[in-house]
Order: C-alpha cells, then sequence, then structure tokens
C-alpha cells in the first residue's frame, strides 16, 4: 500500500476499470504479475486529489477483496 503516488496512467473517472466500493473509488490496473488498484481521494479544500495504491499478486483470485476491507480506513485517512 503507497500513499501519495502519481495519478494512474490511463485514469478516467469514467473508465470501465474504475469501480465504486464503499464510497472509494478505486481504478484498476492489470499487469503482468499484479493488479494495482488505485484509491482516488478528493483532495482537501478544493486541492488535487490523493492517489493511493495497492499492489495484489495476479495469483490471488479475488483481488477486490482487499477493496472492502481498506475502504473504511482510507475514507476515515482521506475523508
Amino acid at each position: 500500500l503507497s500513499c501519495g503516488v502519481a495519478k494512474p496512467e490511463g485514469y478516467s473517472p469514467t473508465s470501465s476499470e474504475v469501480l465504486m466500493v464503499d464510497g472509494v473509488r478505486w481504478y484498476q490496473q492489470v499487469e503482468t504479475f499484479v493488479v494495482v488498484w488505485t484509491a482516488i481521494r478528493p483532495g482537501a479544500g478544493g486541492r488535487a486529489p490523493i492517489y493511493v495504491a495497492l499492489h495484489v499478486p495476479t495469483r490471488y483470485a479475488a483481488s477486490d477483496s482487499f477493496l472492502t476491507a481498506l475502504a473504511g480506513p482510507i475514507t476515515k485517512a482521506l475523508p
């Protein structure tokens, strides 16, 4: 889990790779050996968005199951 990463290449709020989970917008990027899920949180006071990346090895069949567990802590830390 990495906080403060750069905006994911190819990200668009209307992309088919965007998933909302418990109030957190996630963007999925599937690579050869890893799935990168990036949480997009609004910046406070009109600042730029904050991006948090989660890298999950592709050997985990349900990599999206981690998103539910992380939604609460991310929302609490980055309202």
